[in-house]
């Protein structure tokens, strides 16, 4: 580098010397101008790149340049002295619980008549939420809704952004109630960022990166949402849902490291996209941080973002960005919690307020619910199914003879429900490889509906010569079954009088083949086709299920080959939506039911 600056300059000296000592008086004026343009062109050269290192050293350390060129603005350094407490902002007295809570009550109830009474210039002023303290002492407010409705956070590793965030939710929890304000935590940073918000009663869902299946329920559940209230605004016939007499809570959805969830899930971020997008007017909002802004962003969702905060970033080009100015990358290291906020009408320097205890707070809010009687917010989605259920035993069961029997957990997609599958909508068949679970949930039906008085259970089995039929009667057996080959229909005794009848056939592989001859094979045949009698029945192989002729119900437990358990049953669609893990645990099925298909998890019985 410096020999391409030094050395036009010295080739033009030496002519310059040459034509001296020639005497050559007339090239020198020639020569004389192209030495001092060399000459100058080498002096600019070495300064620019003398700024160019330096800035790229302030860069790596946030330190500002040594000729203070471009160091802290004076307002950010006089912020930079400042301690802000966000209870002392908020008017609250952490050292007095009973004081906290019934502050907080009280900003509630405010809130909520507010609403009542359709006061919508005073609900807006009060989403204007205290975060910190400018330069001169005055409370720096964010206010959502109207600077935003979205906003993006950036700052390095240390900068504060989790302080930020913290203090932002536990200033909007503070006030308004769980039935105004909803939150969803979206953590890509292990769980840290968010470990006492999640705790609010305004939180409707969690999520950290241990669980990436867990994100994907929760981003489609905004999206669920979404699309609920975009229905609700169109039957009502309104703008917004700040026009509907009962409005949904507004919805923040915040997540840390965004630049993770892209990175990890690039194929969800259509509806963090739709929700920039059309989240002002349903009342969700989205606060998306991240450590590099720069790329991380796409124009779709930058347009509709209009709050900026940048706290320390490492390179200029990060800071100007969010705020058009380099003034976030030269934030000493000294001073996290330090930031620039820029909402398109005024850029200021703020110092972020911590709370003295977070955990006193958001027990606060806890107690304010319960005094004002609040209904604890609603989960916006559940975790995924668990690897294990365990059977919550029989007191919990119908008794009534053909109702519903428990089978363990159902996947909505988003959230988790009881599985009770009906005995009087048609035969149901499981089918599933050895050591999946299929003769355990047989048992496990079979153990539900033996505690049914007025029930008649005819019990299939295989023994070494055949089939074996076994008929019991609510809880005591009344008659003592016998090889099928060696009984025949006509001559089992008449079950009593106006009892129920079921059939549980297990390893009725056989019996719905069309060439065995076991006696058993035509009247389980013809029970198949009695509408009046459910079967229950389980098998290894589809091969010769035929749907909807024998069950109008499966449950297939996979193989883990698709082409194995496409010709069993199961939508490729439902298969593409599966993991490894589903193929490998225990219990775990896929419930064909009114031309659904749906992920289950059975329950595990005690004794297994």
């Amino acid at each position: 580098m410096a020999i391409s600056m030094v050395a036009p300059v010295l080739g033009q000296f030496a002519l310059l010397v040459m034509m001296i000592a020639e005497r050559r008086w007339m090239f020198l004026c020639l020569v004389i101008p192209g030495l001092i343009g060399c000459l100058a062109s080498a002096i600019a050269a070495m300064a620019a790149h003398r700024r160019r290192t330096v800035s790229e050293a302030s860069s790596d350390t946030g330190q500002p340049p040594p000729d203070g060129r471009d160091a802290m603005r004076p307002d950010a350094a006089r912020c930079a002295t400042l301690r802000p407490r966000l209870e002392s902002l908020l008017g609250l007295e952490p050292s007095r619980p009973d004081h906290l809570w019934r502050r907080i009550a009280r900003n509630w109830h405010e809130a909520s008549e507010a609403q009542r009474i359709r006061k919508q210039t005073v609900l807006d002023g009060m989403h204007a939420v205290a975060v910190g303290e400018s330069d001169k002492g005055r409370t720096t407010t964010l206010n959502l809704p109207k600077a935003g409705p979205h906003a993006l956070v950036a700052g390095t590793t240390g900068s504060g952004k989790s302080v930020l965030l913290e203090s932002w939710c536990l200033s909007l929890a503070c006030r308004f109630p769980p039935s105004m304000l909803n939150f969803v935590f979206l953590d890509f940073k292990g769980g840290a960022a968010f470990r006492v918000l999640h705790r609010l009663p305004h939180t409707v869902g969690f999520v950290s990166d241990l669980n990436l299946d867990h994100a994907v329920r929760a981003l489609r559940a905004i999206e669920t949402e979404l699309r609920r209230r975009e229905r609700v605004v169109a039957e009502h016939h309104v703008a917004g849902t700040d026009e509907l007499d009962d409005p949904p809570p507004r919805l923040v959805v915040v997540i840390d490291e965004f630049h993770a969830l892209r990175q990890q899930l690039p194929d969800y971020m259509t509806q963090l996209v739709a929700l920039a997008s059309l989240g002002r007017s349903l009342g969700m909002h989205l606060i998306a941080c991240t450590q590099n802004p720069m790329g991380q962003i796409g124009g779709d969702m930058k347009a509709n973002i209009g709050l900026n905060i940048c706290l320390r970033v490492r390179d200029p080009l990060q800071s100007t960005e969010l705020l058009g100015v380099r003034d976030a990358a030269f934030i000493s290291p000294q001073h996290p919690g330090l930031a620039y906020l820029f909402d398109g009408e005024r850029r200021m320097a703020f110092r972020c307020a911590m709370p003295v205890s977070a955990t006193a707070l958001t027990h606060g809010c806890d107690h304010a619910r319960r005094f004002l009687n609040e209904i604890e917010a609603t989960p916006l989605f559940s975790p995924p199914l668990p690897n294990m259920v365990e059977w919550p035993g029989l007191d919990t069961v119908s008794k009534r003879p053909l109702d519903a029997v428990s089978l363990g957990l159902l996947d909505l997609g988003v959230r988790l429900e009881a599985l009770e599958l009906p005995l009087d909508s048609g035969n149901i068949a499981i089918v599933g490889p050895e050591r999946r679970g299929k003769t355990s949930v047989l048992g496990l039906i079979r153990r539900q509906l033996a505690a049914r008085p007025g029930l008649e259970i005819v019990d299939v089995t295989v023994s070494g010569t055949g089939y074996e039929r076994t008929t019991t009667m609510g809880s005591a057996p009344w008659h003592e079954g016998r090889r099928s080959s060696a009984t025949r229909a006509e001559d089992a005794p008449p079950p009593p009088p106006r009892s129920t009848r079921i059939w549980l056939v297990d390893d009725a592989d056989a019996l719905l083949d069309p060439l065995y001859t076991d006696a058993l094979h035509d009247e389980f045949m013809r029970t198949l086709a009695d509408p009046h009698t459910p079967v229950v029945f389980a098998l290894s192989s589809p091969r010769h299920l035929r749907f909807p002729d024998h069950c109008t119900i499966r449950v297939l437990f996979p193989t883990g080959d698709r082409t194995s358990d496409m010709m069993a049953g199961i939508p490729s669609q439902a298969l593409s939506s599966c993991t490894d893990d589903d193929w490998r645990t225990p219990g775990r099925a896929m419930l064909l039911i009114h031309g659904q298909a749906r992920l289950i998890q059975c329950f595990r019985l005690a004794e297994e």
